[in-house]
């Protein structure tokens, strides 16, 4: 069989594309991909990956069979917790059984049971600001995310812990998935105290009584690590009780906070999004009637176009495969840049332009195949996009009606946002207007 030989990123000698990886790596791969191809080969200093971008990523995930997987990406995680394996590292039947304990604690429907309660805590958070009447925009997301996320998954609010917790994932993202700070950061006694905090928060969530809560979350892993201890161990079990802070804080914090700078700063868009929102707050925010929030929901998607947050993944070749004639070597670092084609103007009519009629009808461009993939593609598809999706919702749409509020200042442009710098520009402020 002839292999084609994989086209390679522009780079420097011994450094490779170091810098334009390190200022823009979204933005430096989505150039590749309109310029080589959906299959390339980028070098950073002594390590070359491949890239696979937009549709042919997403149909490479999709029928993944083993050839890929995300084992060594998350291992110096949980063996840095003390445990030997989580569920983004597992594949196939694993994978599945993992998979199927956790779905129930990421539901759509824990939002929609409770929107009177994520409604209030939005309120709350909200009238915090009275006082000095700003509202910096990062900060507010992260402890209203969280406070949502906690109390919907495993039934109590992270109080004090929050802080610690941040820097814990923050520092092991660093260190585990960026690569912008050195192992060393994992001995640091902030990051150590930070770690025992973490870990303190999660004890006291298993110690809850079940009957209690109103998600299946915790219970649920508790049964497979009793029944299935060869899946998950006691650690593991521990891990898991932080997986829900894993999953939104960063993600769903940044798609909230990005969607108020968008918002805010596009006096026409954030009118249709309060005229749409507004008669369905004041019903109380029906659940069956949540999905009438259609241009709040196109303001959400277009963030994510624009601003892609979790969806360049890093997988490793098992084994040798061929992707459209181009050979993938066993042991090879993947790169799943599905965001790639978000930016194709091919797909995206004038893609650098914020534009949330483009998921609105007629136009629909992201149904495209392949075209839009936020959430990944393939068995490793995010568990919690339903849950996400409603809670943005729920919690946008309670801002916009909720007193009245200005980018602050007004002329405020947000540094460019990258998904390695892990938050948003934290200077981002509204101010509330009397």
């Amino acid at each position: 069989m002839t292999h084609h030989q994989i086209p390679v990123a522009p780079g420097l000698p011994l450094i490779g594309s170091l810098f334009p990886m390190i200022r823009d790596t979204e933005g430096f791969l989505a150039a590749q991909y309109r310029r080589l191809g959906p299959c390339f080969r980028v070098s950073v200093l002594n390590t070359s990956m491949v890239v696979l971008g937009g549709p042919t990523a997403a149909e490479v995930m999709a029928g993944n069979t083993g050839e890929l997987d995300a084992w060594k990406v998350w291992e110096g995680m949980i063996r840095e917790f003390g445990g030997r394996q989580v569920l983004t590292m597992l594949e196939g039947a694993e994978h599945q059984k993992y998979r199927a304990a956790t779905r129930n604690g990421f539901a759509r429907s824990r939002v929609l049971e409770q929107l009177p309660l994520v409604m209030n805590l939005t309120r709350e958070a909200l009238d915090r600001t009275n006082v000095s009447g700003h509202l910096k925009v990062v900060p507010f997301a992260q402890r209203l995310v969280a406070d949502c996320i906690g109390t919907l998954t495993l039934g109590r609010k992270p109080g004090v812990h929050l802080a610690d917790f941040m820097t814990y994932w923050h520092t092991q993202l660093a260190v585990q998935l960026v690569k912008s700070a050195r192992p060393s950061a994992l001995r640091r006694p902030a990051y150590l105290k930070a770690r025992a905090s973490a870990r303190a928060f999660a004890q006291e969530v298993l110690g809850q009584d079940a009957r209690a809560m109103t998600s299946t979350y915790v219970d649920d892993l508790r049964t497979l690590a009793r029944t299935q201890p060869e899946l998950m161990n006691d650690e593991e079990l521990l891990f898991m009780m932080l997986i829900p802070y894993v999953a939104g804080l960063d993600t769903v914090v940044n798609v909230l906070s990005l969607s108020l700078y968008e918002l805010y700063r596009r006096p026409e868009v954030l009118a249709r999004v309060r005229e749409e929102a507004r008669p369905l707050v004041e019903a109380g925010l029906p659940a069956a009637r949540l999905r009438e929030l259609k241009v709040l929901h196109a303001v959400v998607l277009e963030v994510m176009r624009l601003y892609p947050i979790a969806n360049n993944l890093l997988r490793y070749a098992t084994r040798d495969f061929e992707v459209q004639g181009f050979p993938v070597r066993q042991g090879e670092q993947v790169l799943m840049a599905l965001f790639a084609s978000q930016w194709d103007p091919d797909l995206f009519r004038n893609p650098d332009q914020f534009d949330v009629d483009r998921f609105l009808d007629p136009r629909n461009e992201h149904r495209q195949k392949g075209a839009f993939q936020p959430y990944g593609s393939g068995a490793h598809t995010c568990l919690g996009a339903g849950m996400a999706e409603a809670l943005l919702a729920s919690i946008l749409a309670t801002v916009v009606t909720h007193g009245r509020f200005e980018l602050y200042p007004k002329a405020f442009r947000m540094r460019p946002f990258h998904s390695a710098n892990l938050s948003p520009d934290l200077r981002l402020t509204l101010r509330r207007l009397q």
